[in-house]
């Protein structure tokens, strides 16, 4: 019998893409992410940036973030970052919509406003009475709903990805959390220009996102989340692209880009904040953060955060006061 030509699932390539974005310690190609935020202001319809502003760690870039906040800059991760990648994702859903019968889409528009009632939100913003509750009901998603092809190729990506959430993203960013929140609390998201705008009916990549992973634990309100939130509708544009064969257009190439040379970046009207790789990230069999005997994660700067199995510990006495976590 000839051995099988059959190639690797897709699926499996676009995982290894936007899990390696997280797990490498290759440095940063500063020009190369450079060149790709200014594409992605350029797409968003925007004059580029004047000032890029490459910080040791995350920490830093978040110290960098508040001033800028105080001083009372705007974000603009919604409209170069998040309308974009909204953009790109309608471009390369439209044509499994087109194709579909009036059947289909009825039958997924039911199943897809079910899915969220039934969870209890609209748009990742929990309601807590009745009155909440119907006035949610009234404003539900306005994408298109999700079809069965879609969900089904989109699952076994985004649940990969996640796992780098649950078990890298999470425990760092938590990890971060608790040594800035003492300072300052930290705006949910960024996406939006002030802490209200959490729900956007108009967001078809979180609601994409997350109806096509229905069992796995919400993470719009986690710090992960909340820093490094590309990285899934990332993936769910790559997947249309490469097992559908759908053209998302260029409008997501400089998100891409940016994502795949350098660590997380944050853009505003005159300067975009971007930060290093990690010098050093380890993991135990099972993709966990995790050292037995030092950081699992370290940044240039000295920052640091211990784990065990995925889990924060505390570094060693001596070692607290650079520690970070």
């Amino acid at each position: 019998m000839k051995p099988s030509n059959t190639p690797a699932h897709p699926a499996d390539g676009i995982a290894r893409t936007w899990t390696r974005t997280v797990l490498t310690t290759e440095p940063a190609d500063h020009d190369t992410a450079e060149a790709a935020a200014r594409a992605a202001y350029r797409t968003a319809g925007l004059p580029g940036p004047t000032e890029f502003i490459w910080c040791p760690s995350p920490w830093a870039a978040l110290e960098l973030i508040w001033r800028f906040l105080e001083e009372g800059q705007a974000p603009l991760v919604n409209s170069v970052r998040r309308a974009v990648l909204n953009q790109a994702l309608s471009a390369a859903r439209a044509p499994l919509l087109d194709r579909a019968s009036d059947t289909e889409r009825l039958s997924a528009l039911g199943e897809f406003h079910y899915y969220f009632e039934r969870k209890g939100f609209y748009g990742e913003q929990r309601y807590d009475g009745m009155d909440e509750r119907y006035d949610l009901m009234e404003r539900p998603y306005r994408c298109p709903p999700v079809l069965p092809s879609e969900r089904s190729a989109l699952r076994p990506v985004l649940h990969a990805v996640h796992q780098t959430y649950r078990h890298v993203l999470s425990p760092l960013w938590s990890a971060i959390d608790r040594a800035i929140s003492a300072d300052y609390t930290p705006h949910p998201t960024w996406y939006w220009p002030d802490e209200h705008g959490l729900v956007d009916q108009n967001d078809e990549a979180r609601a994409v996102v997350r109806y096509s992973t229905p069992d796995l634990t919400d993470r719009f309100f986690d710090p992960a989340w909340c820093f490094y939130p590309d990285l899934m509708v990332l993936a769910a544009i790559d997947t249309y692209r490469r097992v559908f064969d759908t053209d998302p257009g260029a409008a997501w190439q400089g998100c891409r880009d940016v994502a795949l040379t350098s660590g997380p970046w944050w853009p505003f009207p005159r300067t975009v904040v971007m930060s290093e790789r990690p010098t050093l990230l380890t993991l135990d069999k099972q993709d966990r953060l995790h050292a037995d005997d030092g950081p699992a994660i370290q940044w240039g700067d000295g920052h640091h955060v211990w784990a065990h199995d995925g889990v924060l510990i505390g570094p060693p006495r001596s070692e607290s006061a650079t520690s970070g976590a």
